[in-house]
């Protein structure tokens, strides 16, 4: 986000165009005729940190009493303007112009781990589901063998048994399955960590390459996103 920072030519207040739109600062003649129409450029890094920049080489800026070209600031140095030294509001500036800067960054790894926790939970009822099919198969496998040969049925008993214990240690897996409840817990935890930091908004189950992809901003308070 950058800020072109000048006199307005009709007031001879401080203008600041973010964009297409324009914010007059301060009473009406308090700019110095000296400060340029559109003398410097502040780039804003996050709400107390911006890069000012001199937009024409003849434009005079200094920061802290040293006059620059360009240097980062933030919002408790003294910038003034000119050869009157004006002072730049850079507090009011702030609060009337620059948004909130809130690092998302972190919420990829929200996303990633309830998703992955998903795919887990899903992937565990899958195999359970499985192991639930393996008695049926084991007991037909057991029945084939023995109406081939008489002396295959000692065969067809192991499969039996195996299948009998199959049965039963896949019951066990039923009755001491927590997926529900952690998929419940997964979500409660996806539901608080995966928000705003400014307003604590819930994006939902929107993918997060999408939401830094379709958003810049939170549809709430506004806060603009660091991605």
């Amino acid at each position: 986000m950058d800020l072109i920072i000048g006199r307005d030519a009709n007031t001879n207040q401080l203008k600041v165009v973010n964009g297409t739109q324009a914010t007059l600062i301060g009473a009406p003649a308090s700019v110095p005729m000296d400060v340029s129409r559109q003398h410097c450029k502040l780039e804003v890094i996050d709400k107390d940190t911006f890069v000012i920049t001199n937009i024409k080489a003849a434009n005079v800026t200094w920061v802290n009493g040293v006059e620059v070209h360009s240097k980062q600031i933030t919002v408790a140095d003294k910038v003034q303007l000119g050869a009157s030294k004006y002072v730049m509001p850079l507090a009011e500036i702030r609060d009337k112009i620059v948004p909130t800067i809130v690092d998302i960054r972190p919420l990829k790894a929200v996303w990633e781990n309830y998703n992955n926790g998903l795919i887990a939970i899903r992937k565990r009822k899958e195999r359970n589901n499985l192991l639930l099919r393996v008695p049926f198969v084991l007991t037909l496998l057991g029945g084939l063998v023995a109406t081939m040969n008489e002396e295959l049925r000692v065969v067809s008993s192991v499969f039996t048994v195996i299948a009998f214990a199959v049965t039963l240690y896949g019951l066990y897996l039923s009755i001491t399955d927590k997926s529900i409840e952690k998929q419940e817990e997964l979500k409660k935890q996806f539901q608080s960590d995966y928000v705003c930091p400014k307003c604590g908004k819930f994006f939902g189950n929107l993918d997060y390459d999408l939401l830094v992809r379709e958003h810049t901003c939170c549809s709430k308070c506004k806060a603009r996103f660091i991605i």
